[in-house]
């Protein structure tokens, strides 16, 4: 699986109740990948994926986000709108807005990653009651 099929996974399962726009701007470096509204708010979200987690508990997932990117996401925040990096490796999942955080470590991952089925949840509970 690839980022974008990682991405459309996810949102196959979402409510139909949450708008969600997959971006893809030429023009202006930086956007985050997913713009999301719900009856209780909106959201940014960068997604990065990867296909496996690595085996020792040492091992750094790295995030990679550009400047760019983290910017765009920074200037959300300061603006009062919920701005994530998610990271998904195989079929764990982990939201952060530690938008300078550069890795997880795979332990740190581990304990804080949900499951597919969490993150969509969480994902939509979010935006539909404000949870």
């Amino acid at each position: 699986m690839i980022e974008k099929t990682f991405i459309a996974k996810i949102h196959k399962k979402l409510s139909k109740e949450i708008y969600r726009w997959k971006i893809n701007d030429a023009y202006h470096g930086g956007v985050p990948d997913v713009y999301y509204s719900g009856l209780t708010g909106c959201m940014f979200v960068e997604y990065k994926y990867h296909k496996k987690i690595p085996v020792k508990s040492t091992s750094k997932i790295s995030i990679n986000t550009s400047t760019q990117q983290k910017e765009w996401l920074k200037k959300a925040l300061s603006h009062s709108v919920p701005a994530y990096v998610v990271v998904g490796a195989a079929d764990k999942i982990v939201m952060t807005q530690d938008i300078n955080k550069t890795f997880f470590t795979v332990k740190e991952f581990l304990e804080q990653a949900y499951s597919f089925d969490e993150y969509v949840d969480k994902l939509t509970n979010m935006l539909t009651t404000g949870g």
